[in-house]
């Protein structure tokens, strides 16, 4: 949940708005009001895919474009200074930026504080992926240098602390230390930022020095990112930079060049966004109303986009730079729609696009709906679990430490950060957390994976399956080959099984389900010690059944 002040809102928008009007606005910006309450506190929520709205600034700046209310550009400028990554082989990548000429008070200071807060735990994944610093300028000296120190003989003063501490002390001590400490507890020296005179501004990624607190009186600020990857750190600091930049009279962003251990320079922030070509065709084609030139330029003007070329039936757009969610002109096509009004492209268009052919169900789901009648029917109960999952669950814990999932670039959660690629790790979750109350079960589940395939267009390929666990105290293998003899022998038919290895399944007792030569799935007992490990008392049949496969050796 984000705050933010009604009347903090207003003065950086630079017009009065009614509750009405804040209800309806923003919604058009992709933030969903939750309360606005009776002191003016307005409680927002954003989509994941825009951190620029995660604080007032950013929420300001889209709405003044989005209401015609003009404003300063940023005035980005190269002072030529430098900052120094000394190599950090954990956690390799920083980026700065430098924004001038600031005017902050209390409210100004707790929304750049919210705004780093919130990046840090969504964006930057509670910091371990990426983490952000921000530092009043004038209390130190640049250039500045990131780099590794003895946690033992290296000290400072932390945020809201008075006395000065070392490194292991702060992870021991602090509030910070001890939620965040774990991402650094175990490594031999412990990574920080210091100012050419070798004072500290930071544990990375855990607290920030009160030597360089920024206040009401900051006129200048250091803002840092440190992390995984170069493009998260650059990220974070152009969302960082470009909103405190709201804050600033001259609205002035400096360029810093961070020189890293090979000689090459990430440079930071960016000063635009991808540049994008949007052809008028695909906008009618996707939103179903016909706009002409005229109209589209300003809904683009309308969103923050800058059109800087119009020929024939295209229109070449650059991007803001803080909007990190643009990837493609279907990106763009969105920000138009949200500039109409859903509300008025349905009445525009005034009809549904014309159906292309008969409705009927998908064969896939036929089979899906035949196969659930017939486990239900055999007293197995249907269970549902998330498509998304994480390479523990999916991989580690069964052995596979050289398969991969597909992974998402900025997850929410550390237990979906990526997709599934088979069904047991869910049936297998289910048994554990029910272990307690039934000591016998049968469950299915009915759904799809992703599967890496470098053979496809996206590199990946959807299966449908179905996977099913049996487990009580005399569960074998036979109880397996029994439920998918009957499964098929009730499709017509004749399954022939194999034995084969699947890596956290018992070699003896694992084998391939096939159809006239060709493998559709597998069943298999789970090893006793995986099972053991998770506190799991009896024995645990698995199976799972390529609905896709079978689907074609069915229309044969």
């Amino acid at each position: 949940m984000i705050r933010i002040a009604k009347w903090d809102l207003e003065r950086l928008i630079g017009r009065i708005l009614s509750n009405e009007e804040i209800m309806d606005y923003l919604p058009r910006i992709k933030c969903e009001v939750e309360t606005i309450s009776e002191d003016g506190e307005v409680e927002y929520e954003a989509t994941h895919d825009r951190p620029d709205l995660y604080s007032v600034e950013g929420v300001a700046r889209n709405l003044r474009y989005f209401l015609g209310i003009k404003s300063r550009n940023y005035k980005f400028v190269d002072e030529g200074v430098k900052a120094y990554n000394m190599g950090i082989p954990r956690r390799p990548y920083v980026a700065f930026a430098i924004v001038k000429d600031l005017e902050l008070d209390h409210e100004s200071v707790r929304q750049i504080m919210q705004l780093q807060e919130k990046l840090a735990t969504t964006y930057g994944r509670s910091r371990r992926k990426a983490s952000i610093g921000v530092y009043d300028l004038d209390k130190f000296k640049m250039p500045v240098y990131y780099e590794l120190r003895d946690p033992d003989n290296t000290s400072f003063i932390p945020l809201n602390e008075k006395e000065e501490m070392n490194l292991r002390e702060i992870l021991e001590k602090t509030e910070k230390g001890q939620i965040y400490g774990h991402i650094i507890k175990d490594w031999n020296k412990y990574p920080v930022i210091r100012d050419s005179e070798g004072k500290i501004l930071s544990l990375v990624p855990i607290i920030n020095s009160e030597d360089t607190r920024v206040t009401m009186y900051t006129k200048n600020v250091l803002i840092d990112s440190t992390g995984l990857d170069p493009r998260t750190v650059v990220d974070l600091v152009t969302i960082m930079a470009t909103s405190i930049a709201e804050r600033s009279t001259s609205k002035t962003i400096v360029f810093v060049d961070t020189i890293m251990p090979d000689n090459t320079t990430l440079r930071a922030p960016r000063d635009k966004g991808p540049t994008i070509e949007l052809h008028l065709d695909d906008v009618e084609k996707i939103l179903g109303i016909k706009i002409d030139t005229k109209n589209i330029l300003k809904y683009l003007n309308k969103m923050g986009h800058e059109t800087v070329e119009v020929r024939n039936n295209t229109i070449k757009i650059v991007t803001p730079p803080y909007r990190i969610d643009i990837k493609s002109w279907i990106d763009i096509v969105e920000d138009i729609a949200m500039a109409i009004g859903y509300d008025i492209i349905g009445i525009k268009a005034n009809k549904l696009p014309p159906a292309t052919h008969p409705g009927r169900i998908h064969p896939l789901e036929y089979i899906s709906r035949l196969i659930r009648k017939i486990l239900v029917g055999y007293g197995y109960t249907e269970i549902t679990s998330y498509m998304m999952s994480n390479p523990r669950a999916q991989l580690e814990m069964f052995g596979l430490t050289d398969e991969k999932i597909i992974t998402v670039l900025n997850p929410k959660m550390d237990k979906y950060t990526g997709l599934r690629r088979w069904l047991t790790p869910g049936l297998l979750e289910v048994i554990v957390e029910n272990k307690e109350k039934q000591s016998s079960m049968k469950i299915f589940e009915i759904g799809d994976v992703a599967i890496l395939d470098p053979n496809t267009e996206t590199g990946a390929r959807i299966e449908r399956r179905v996977g099913i666990a049996i487990t009580h105290g005399k569960a074998t293998l036979t109880d397996g080959l029994a439920i998918v003899s009957t499964i098929l022998n009730r499709l017509k038919l004749n399954p022939t099984f194999e034995k084969t290895y699947i890596q956290g399944m018992l070699p003896e007792r694992t084998a391939s389900i096939k159809i006239g030569g060709e493998e559709i799935g597998f069943v298999a007992e789970i090893r006793p010690d995986l099972l053991y490990s998770l506190g799991v008392p009896f024995p645990v049949v698995v199976s799972e059944i390529v609905l896709n496969k079978l689907l074609i050796i069915l229309r044969q």
